[in-house]
């Protein structure tokens, strides 16, 4: 991994911290940490292309904040925020995921979306109606479904000239 590479990876664990623990208090320093990746990216105009992929996982967790799955102590900013940061990720820290068989990636995204979410809970940021269980499935098909896509996406976006 390059310099570069290192930096946004790192830069990202500390994104998570601050947004998870910080939470709506802390979207200041979440949204100048990607003010932060946007000045430094060499590859700005390609990582402003790839923002939308944060929509889905938007959109998801929106659906299962507002089917009872998740409570936040209130509208979670910070969690927009974060997709938005994931996503930046892929083309970048992460793009090691674009070597990976598409067949695993489902696995890789629903044992990875289940840490980050359980983290979270264990943190006080998110609580789980159901429990913890039903959550991690519920959470585990999602991500099982959106790392896939949302890695294509970003190759494809990132490889377009």
């Amino acid at each position: 991994m390059s310099r570069w590479q290192w930096l946004q990876l790192i830069g990202f664990q500390a994104y998570w911290l601050i947004a998870v623990l910080g939470q709506n208090p802390m979207t200041w320093l979440c949204l100048a940490l990607l003010g932060l990746h946007f000045y430094f990216t060499p590859t700005l105009k390609r990582d402003l292309w790839v923002l939308p992929l944060a929509i889905p996982g938007m959109i998801v967790d929106g659906l299962l904040t507002r089917l009872g799955f998740f409570q936040f102590d209130s509208v979670p900013f910070w969690l927009g925020l974060m997709w938005l940061g994931f996503v930046l990720t892929l083309g970048h820290s992460q793009r090691w995921m674009y070597r990976v068989p598409l067949a695993l990636l489902p696995i890789l995204g629903a044992i990875a979306g289940c840490c980050a979410y359980l983290g979270a809970w264990r943190l006080g940021a998110v609580e789980f109606l159901y429990g913890p269980v039903t959550a991690a499935l519920v959470i585990a098909i999602a991500w099982a479904i959106l790392l896939p896509m949302m890695v294509v996406m970003d190759k494809r976006l990132r490889m377009t000239p």
